[in-house]
């Protein structure tokens, strides 16, 4: 029998989370051990890396956990949702990497739409972060908008960042994606997290990019009757 598109997905998410897990696991194993036999005089560096090592284990576990939670989306129960609460709420979280950056967040009329609040707002905080993240030199200047479609909201997350090429767009929402080998930051799966929850909502999550003209991501969110903007 021929693997599913999804089992194939979970396979290469599973080796790819092993490969980094073991290589993290590697660097505090060895500079442990180091440190044990008094071979390394550079003691800083070492604790640095163990330090270090850890940090990025337990963000691929916390970054796993959130990902297979995504994965079970559908069997939460799905009510009414105020997009603009949630937003205000993520822009709340994300206050301090917002000061921090000099970010400016703009926003205009959000709808409602028939959701789990929790997976929502997980899916906002990923988009507005990654625009925070991969920045460039100037300010984050992150523009938030919805737009009606015949059955569907369209919404559209646009930063000013350095953009990326046209043929890496896609991989971008693959698990553990590196487009820089020099990226910082996260464990790799906020997009893919943003996708698994995206589509079980119904919606699709795809993005529009250009070197040096930023980036839009975009995902669509089923329209219902009671699904307005608010004024």
């Amino acid at each position: 029998m021929e693997p599913s598109k999804s089992d194939q997905e979970i396979s290469e998410l599973l080796s790819r989370a092993c490969h980094d897990v073991r290589a993290s696991t590697r660097a505090v194993r060895t500079h442990s051990e180091l440190l044990l036999r008094g071979r390394d005089t550079n003691t800083e560096h070492c604790l640095g890396t163990i330090v270090e090592g850890a940090r990025r284990i337990d963000l691929l576990i916390d970054a796993l956990a959130k990902y297979s939670v995504a994965l079970q989306t559908e069997s939460a129960p799905f009510q009414s949702i105020r997009m603009d609460v949630l937003l205000r709420s993520v822009l709340a979280k994300l206050k301090k990497e917002i000061e921090d950056s000099a970010a400016e967040v703009t926003y205009g009329e959000l709808p409602r739409v028939s959701g789990n609040p929790e997976r929502l707002m997980q899916v906002l905080e990923n988009l507005v972060g990654n625009a925070l993240m991969h920045r460039g030199e100037a300010p984050p200047r992150i523009q938030i908008s919805a737009e009606k479609e015949p059955e569907n909201w369209r919404f559209a997350i646009r930063d000013n960042g350095p953009g990326v090429e046209a043929d890496s767009v896609e991989r971008m929402f693959k698990p553990f994606a590196r487009l820089d080998a020099r990226e910082r930051g996260g464990a790799g799966l906020g997009l893919a997290i943003c996708r698994a929850i995206v589509e079980r909502h119904g919606g699709r999550i795809w993005a529009e990019s250009h070197p040096g003209e930023g980036t839009t991501l975009y995902f669509t969110l089923p329209a219902t009757a009671a699904t307005e903007p608010r004024p």
